[in-house]
């Protein structure tokens, strides 16, 4: 049983090292780091955020995600508007970079393609099952980013 908690183990530091190595490839084709490349992909999935909203879903500080914001909007990549009702915050967008969209369709087009053919290989009742796995580790991921991050803020 022991040896079989160290092979799931070394399969999901070779799954997680392939994800971050993926990003971080992805990232050089926009001329962004891993954390940048991310900080986009959250961006597409909540739409207009504020930078605490970003901190909140990358785990990083206020402080580093203006910075962060900073390298993207001068790649072109974001813009900060003024937010609606309050005018005393900014919400960062994304913009309609041609390298972006690029790369984006391209890149995760092809991924989504091959991920479509591998999840064709799993009955329903297995799909249901990674589908749990995948929710259920993403979670317990978010409750230890906020426990390192809390130790970090002390």
């Amino acid at each position: 049983m022991a040896e079989l908690a160290d092979e799931d183990e070394l399969l999901g530091r070779e799954f997680v090292t392939a994800v971050v190595v993926f990003h971080e490839t992805v990232g050089k084709l926009l001329g962004v780091s891993a954390v940048e490349r991310k900080t986009l992909d959250v961006l597409d999935r909540l739409g207009p955020s504020t930078n605490g909203e970003i901190a909140r879903h990358t785990g990083l500080t206020t402080g580093a995600v203006t910075g962060l914001i900073d390298r993207l909007e001068d790649r072109g990549l974001v813009r900060r508007v003024p937010h609606r009702q309050d005018r005393r915050k900014t919400v960062v967008t994304l913009t309609d970079h041609p390298r972006r969209r690029e790369v984006t369709a391209r890149v995760f087009g092809a991924l989504r393609d091959d991920m479509s053919r591998l999840m064709s290989t799993y009955s329903p009742a297995q799909l249901a099952a990674i589908g749990d796995f995948q929710r259920r580790t993403t979670d317990l991921l978010t409750q230890h980013i906020h426990m390192v991050a809390t130790e970090l803020e002390s």
